[in-house]
C-alpha cells in the first residue's frame, strides 16, 4: 500500500508492507492466526465466566468494573456533576506532539502519525461523527488506533463497527490505517474493522519505507487481559529499523525497552479520565508504570506516548482529563 502527502512542496512517498513476526508459508501464517484465535476465545470465556484475566504479570482476578462504573455514575448524578462530566467527555482536543529521537532515520524527520486510542464508541457516538468531520483538515502520513473500541465487550462487534464507521471510513480513505486490540475488545471485532479498512496487527509487524530508511510498526494483542508469549516473540523477531510498538497498555514498557523498541504508543489509561485538579489521576487501570499514564515520556532510553483516549469508559464522564486526537510528529534529534 502506498500513500503520498504534500510536505514542503514535495510529494513524499511512503510504502507500507505487511509482515508477520516470523517468516514462513501462508499455511504457517494461517496456523498461527488460528492458534491466536482459539487462545483468545478461551481467555475471553474465562474473563466472562470466572472474572480472571491473563496479564503480563500473571493471572489476575478481575474486579467487577461494570458494577463499579454503575455505582460511580449514580454518585455523580446525585452530586449534580454527571452532565458536566459528560460535556467534558465530548470536549476533544487536537494535541500536537513532537517526539525527538537521534535514532530516527533522517528520511523520516517530520513523519506524522495520527494516534487515536480508546474510542469506546457506544458511550460517545457523537464524538465519532465530530472527529470524522475534523480529520480531513489534518496532515498526517498514517493513522494508528490503540485499542478499546468496545466497552466491556459491548455492543456486539457489528454494531461497534457501525458506530465507528463514520470516522474509520474517512481515515481509511486518507492514509494507511492500522490498529490493535484492547482489553475491552473481543476477537469477532477484527473482521468487522478490517471490512472498514483497518489492518489489525495481532503480534505482527508492517514496515514503512521512505527513501532508503525503514520504520517497523509492531502491533501486539492486549497485554493487560489477554497476554500470551506471542507478544514477546513479535517484539523480539521484528526486523531491523526504527521500531514503533503499538501496545494497548503502557504496562509492557520494560519488555519493549529490552527488545530494542524506539517508540512505544499506548492508551488504556484515559489519562485517569477522572482526575484531581492538575490532572492527577485517581485510577489508571494499570498494575505497573503508573507514571506513564498520559502524554510523552521516556523509559530506559525508549520514547513513549500514552493517549488520554478519544472516547470514555463507564461512566462516560471526564474531569481534568480531556479526550484527544494526538498528532505526533517524529523529529530526528541532533
Amino acid at each position: 500500500m502506498r500513500a503520498a502527502r504534500q510536505g514542503d512542496g514535495v510529494a513524499q512517498a511512503v510504502s507500507c508492507r505487511s509482515g508477520r513476526s516470523r517468516g514462513g508459508s501462508r499455511i504457517e501464517q494461517n496456523d498461527r492466526a488460528m492458534t491466536w484465535l482459539e487462545r483468545r476465545k478461551r481467555m475471553e470465556a474465562i474473563l466472562q465466566t470466572e472474572h480472571r484475566r491473563q496479564s503480563v504479570t500473571g493471572q489476575r482476578q478481575n474486579l467487577n468494573h461494570e458494577k463499579m462504573a454503575g455505582t460511580m455514575g449514580r454518585f455523580f448524578r446525585r452530586l449534580g456533576l454527571f452532565d458536566w462530566g459528560l460535556r467534558n467527555a465530548h470536549d476533544v482536543r487536537l494535541h500536537a506532539v513532537e517526539i525527538a529521537d537521534p535514532a530516527l532515520p533522517q528520511d523520516f524527520d517530520g513523519f506524522k502519525i495520527l494516534f487515536l486510542s480508546d474510542l469506546h464508541a457506544l458511550n460517545t457516538p457523537r464524538v465519532m461523527v465530530e472527529a470524522a468531520e475534523r480529520v480531513p483538515a489534518l496532515d498526517f502520513d498514517l493513522c494508528i488506533l490503540g485499542g478499546d473500541y468496545q466497552i466491556f465487550a459491548k455492543p456486539p462487534a457489528r454494531e461497534a463497527a457501525r458506530l465507528m464507521s463514520p470516522l474509520l471510513a474517512v481515515l481509511a480513505a486518507m492514509r494507511p490505517l492500522y490498529g490493535v486490540l484492547g482489553n475491552h475488545d473481543r476477537h469477532d471485532l477484527v473482521p468487522e474493522m478490517e471490512a472498514l479498512g483497518v489492518e489489525i496487527l495481532i503480534n505482527r509487524h508492517v514496515t514503512v519505507e521512505r527513501g532508503g530508511a525503514r520504520l517497523v510498526l509492531i502491533g501486539l494483542d492486549d497485554i493487560h487481559s489477554f497476554y500470551t508469549e506471542a507478544a514477546e516473540q513479535a517484539l523480539r523477531q521484528a526486523p531491523e529499523g526504527y521500531r514503533i510498538a503499538v501496545i494497548h497498555s503502557p504496562e509492557y514498557a520494560d519488555h519493549a525497552a529490552a527488545a530494542g523498541v524506539n517508540l512505544y504508543l499506548a492508551g488504556h489509561t484515559h489519562g485517569g479520565q477522572i482526575c484531581l485538579p492538575g490532572g492527577m489521576p485517581i485510577f489508571t487501570a494499570t498494575q505497573s508504570h503508573r507514571a506513564l499514564a498520559a502524554g510523552a515520556w521516556r523509559h530506559r532510553g525508549m520514547r513513549g506516548y500514552t493517549s488520554t483516549g478519544l472516547g470514555s469508559s463507564d461512566p462516560p464522564v471526564r474531569f481534568n482529563s480531556r479526550p484527544e486526537m494526538a498528532l505526533i510528529t517524529l523529529r530526528r534529534a541532533p
